[in-house]
């Protein structure tokens, strides 16, 4: 016919699609046929026969249409819409989504599953697996099992589009089987009864509440005791699972997965109007949920007969038990005004009763706008125009911000801004309690000081250049408004630190990923998207307790930018991006053409290929999490398997020269201990290395002898240093470079008599080489700036990659006087620009193909989030 078959798209039980191109109209399409095993049996076409029918009888934004139907020879064939994207299923492996997300696709299929159901059309395999997420928003996909109902209004019955047949038309769970996915049937359907739109309903509910969650509704070690589960235990509550979640979108799905038809919402209009409702804030104790038309006449009577008993009671009840009111957490969405485009750099006041934000209006100026809290409309301040960074003064009366090269103030309550100071390039700000402003300088001084009634600004911070600090920034204040919090900058590591107005001494608090800022007795910061807070005593200036989880999916960069605000009120505000776009593994060859995939879409780190380039260990990061576990894949077969099962974070795995163990960091707090263990699950893993402050394993030696790692050292400061632990008869660590600068990343060559590593001594990133064990000579690879060197299997070449991520080969000839080529480029690589990883890339043996750890996709701007109380609905959750 007129389509071209351009690639294979997938494969499944009952099909085989195809990525193909209609020649007539010039458009990419998908094909779907019965695969060649399976084309003589009765039921598989007939299956694919009510696919196509059902389909093409529904028209709907979300619901993959079908184009065209044929046969050609014994071939039948379905000519669908092509989307691109992933499934549900695929994107529920990296964990829970938002709840903005999960309640932006349940919608979506809510309301396409009314479409069908108004057609008399009951999906009847509804899952994760068949659900695609695109650009363009959710789409439901395989109603190969789908039948008609007779549910459907006037002339969308089966009579109408949807021609009925015996093989449609009767029951497809007789004669005892049972037909869809056990996870996600309904216990009508389990127990061999006839589907309705209500078990859609259930489906739906079991896949809503894996959105919210990243765990199933229900689970059992064998299909028996799935079903069991299913028939007769209750999922364990949303809220459990993750705290902060709606409490409204708990109640529906709970409604949606009531073991009885009779006792689950009726239609999914009525789940699509619930959502609305959640999704506009509607999730506020009090507040009452829409209900449809048809249903408040169903149980209008009901509650008239209900109301003369109910007065009666509660009259009884009010003289006998008044109970305290519960608080409640309010968590909603920040709708951006008509007017204005996406919300950024939200900063709530420290009353929590106003909310100030950069935005955009249709003629693309931008300005500072405030929305108070008990308001749906948001105001532009005038005078703001262009202005960037705004900062609340502590009364919550002015705002301060950036424009023009200078420090202003405004009052909200009216009136033209104010010079405070000139600030050619300034940044962050924060305004302290004693009515002095502090905020970033250039992005090589101090962070600097001015009165908030003007003057001229003056240095808060000194730049510690003996530590090889190269600035300082994002100040925060602590309530006594005299100290504060700020960050200092030494290479790619980032410190928080304590100053004071009124003295030179400072504190440092530790390796930081983000900007921080200090509410309700606890420092919050962002780490690999996941809002942190950690217990502070902001009188002794220390901490004192373990960090936890606030929210997840929070944007943030690899500078150390943090879209959070909270309020010495309790109110939190946040915007959803997680850091950017999710990476992908990928193979490419040496010029950069990509020539596979490994895995789906997640957050990976560290990627390391085995000794023979058949296996690969990678980091995945669960969103939600703060941390995540090593994962082994097979690359025969793509399929990855969780290696370690830790409660706090790992880090670079290292492969041993025979590729039958691995060595790894396992966070501590305050340190990081090596441990080995055993591919395959043949054993426990055990500690190698332990009480030996901060470690991060490096690289094993071709002969077994030596594990490189790098660890903080006193006697430099507590820079990164390298070691090498030494195996033999007794086990010995041996310093190898230690100087009061950062070096990592060490690379043995194959034949282990020298190393690769990172080193900022020059004033930026760079590669050396350098003589094992030594001494020897030293020579620098990269020519302007580099890291994460790799070897070839033969050692006669290095990679790195540059400050603008190309991958670049340098030849390498040994000898008394090794020889070092010029770097020369191989290509652009687009790996992760994420700061919390260490190596992005690694080569195969023979140097032909290389793994990298690339970002796909844009980032893209996510929703604002607003949390009435946030500590207060994790102490009375779990965390």
């Amino acid at each position: 016919g007129p389509y071209e078959i351009l690639s294979p798209l997938g494969a499944g039980g009952m099909g085989e699609v195809f990525r193909a191109r209609d020649t007539r109209l010039q458009r990419d399409v998908a094909i779907k046929v019965v695969p060649d095993l399976l084309a003589g049996e009765p039921e598989v076409r007939a299956r694919f026969e009510r696919e196509a029918r059902a389909a093409s009888a529904l028209n709907h934004p979300h619901i993959c249409q079908v184009y065209d139907v044929g046969r050609e020879g014994d071939v039948d064939y379905i000519v669908m819409e092509l989307i691109e994207g992933e499934s549900l299923a695929q994107r529920l492996e990296r964990g829970a989504m938002p709840s903005a997300e999960v309640l932006r696709v349940s919608s979506q299929i809510a309301d396409a599953l009314d479409r069908a159901h108004r057609a008399g059309i009951v999906h009847r395999d509804l899952k994760p697996g068949n659900i695609m997420l695109t650009k363009q928003g959710a789409k439901l996909v395989d109603f190969g099992l789908a039948r008609p109902t007779g549910l459907g209004g006037p002339g969308t019955g089966s009579r109408a589009g949807t021609p009925s047949s015996p093989t449609i038309s009767r029951p497809l769970t007789a004669a005892g089987s049972i037909v869809g996915t056990f996870m996600y049937m309904a216990p009508e359907q389990l127990e061999g009864n006839e589907a309705d739109a209500r078990s859609d309903i259930w489906a739906l509910g079991a896949t809503m509440y894996e959105m919210a969650t990243g765990l199933p509704a229900f689970e059992g070690k064998s299909q028996a005791s799935l079903i069991a589960s299913i028939l007769s235990k209750e999922p364990r509550p949303i809220s459990e699972v993750v705290p902060l979640s709606p409490p409204a979108l708990e109640r529906l799905v709970k409604a949606c997965l009531a073991k009885e038809p009779d006792e689950r919402v009726q239609t999914a209009h009525d789940v699509k109007l619930q959502l609305k409702w959640i999704t506009e804030g509607g999730s506020q104790a009090g507040v009452p949920a829409p209900v449809s038309a048809q249903r408040r006449k169903r149980e209008g009577l009901a509650w008239s007969l209900f109301g003369v008993t109910a007065v009666v009671a509660v009259a009884l009840a009010a003289l006998l038990l008044q109970p305290k009111p519960k608080p409640n957490s309010v968590i909603f969405e920040l709708i951006p005004p008509h007017q204005v485009g996406s919300v950024d750099l939200p900063r709530i006041s420290p009353d929590g009763r106003r909310l100030a934000f950069n935005a955009t209006d249709s003629t693309g100026a931008a300005s500072i706008w405030v929305r108070s809290m008990n308001s749906l409309d948001a105001q532009r301040l005038p005078g703001t125009e262009g202005a960037t960074r705004p900062f609340w003064s502590p009364d919550s009366r002015y705002l301060a911000f950036f424009s023009g090269g200078k420090l202003r103030k405004i009052d909200t309550a009216g009136g033209p801004p104010q010079i405070i100071c000139d600030a050619p390039r300034g940044a962050d700000g924060s305004w302290g309690a004693k009515n002095v402003i502090l905020f970033d300088g250039t992005a090589s001084d101090s962070v600097q000081r001015v009165s908030a009634g003007g003057g001229e600004p003056s240095g808060a911070t000194v730049i510690d250049r003996a530590k090889h600090e190269t600035f300082t920034a994002w100040p925060q204040f602590l309530p006594d408004g005299n100290h504060f919090l700020y960050l200092a900058y030494t290479g790619d590591e980032r410190v928080l630190k304590v100053g004071s107005l009124d003295s030179k001494d400072v504190k440092s608090l530790g390796p930081v990923t983000s900007r921080t800022e200090y509410a309700l007795g606890h420092l919050l910061f962002v780490r690999l998207g996941v809002l942190l807070a950690q217990p502070f005593d902001a009188r002794a200036i220390k901490f004192t307790g373990d960090p936890f989880p606030v929210a997840d999916g929070v944007e943030y960069d690899v500078i150390g930018s943090a879209r959070f605000s909270a309020s010495t009120q309790g109110t939190l505000v946040y915007r959803a991006g997680g850091g950017g776009a999710s990476g992908r593994l990928v193979w490419v060859d040496r010029t950069g053409r990509r020539v596979g995939t490994i895995g789906a879409s997640g957050f990976y780190a560290d990627p390391m290929l085995s000794p023979d380039d058949t296996q690969l260990a990678v980091k995945l990061v669960t969103p939600g999490r703060a941390d995540g576990d090593i994962w082994i894949w097979d690359l025969s077969r793509d399929l990855g398997s969780r290696f370690t099962f830790a409660s706090s974070g790992v880090e670079n795995a290292v492969w041993s020269p025979d590729g039958s163990r691995i060595i790894y960091s396992q966070v501590r707090e305050n340190a990081n201990d090596l441990h080995i263990k055993p591919i395959g699950g043949a054993g426990t893993d055990s500690v190698l290395l332990a009480n030996h402050g901060q470690n991060f394993a490096d690289d094993w030696s071709s002969d077994g002898r030596y594990l490189s790692f790098i660890a903080r050292s006193p006697d430099t400061n507590r820079r990164w240093d390298i070691f090498v632990m030494e195996f033999g008869d007794s086990t010995r660590v041996i310093p190898v470079v230690t100087t009061p600068l950062n070096e990592y990343g060490t690379r043995f060559t194959p034949d282990g008599r020298w190393i690769a590593y990172t080193s900022w001594e020059s004033g930026q990133s760079e590669v050396y080489l350098q003589a094992f064990p030594g001494p020897g000579s030293k020579a620098r690879v990269s020519t302007h700036g580099g890291a994460e060197p790799m070897w070839r299997g033969d050692g006669r070449e290095l990679y790195y990659l540059s400050p603008a991520r190309e991958l670049m080969a340098v030849s390498f000839e040994a000898g008394p006087m090794p020889h070092l080529g010029l770097p020369q480029k191989l290509f652009d690589t687009s790996v992760v620009t994420s700061s919390e990883t260490r190596n992005r890339y690694c080569p195969t043996r023979d140097g032909q193909k290389f793994v990298l750890n690339i970002t796909e996709g844009e980032a893209k701007v996510g929703a604002t989030t607003v949390v009435l109380d946030w500590l207060g609905s994790l102490q009375k959750g779990t965390r």
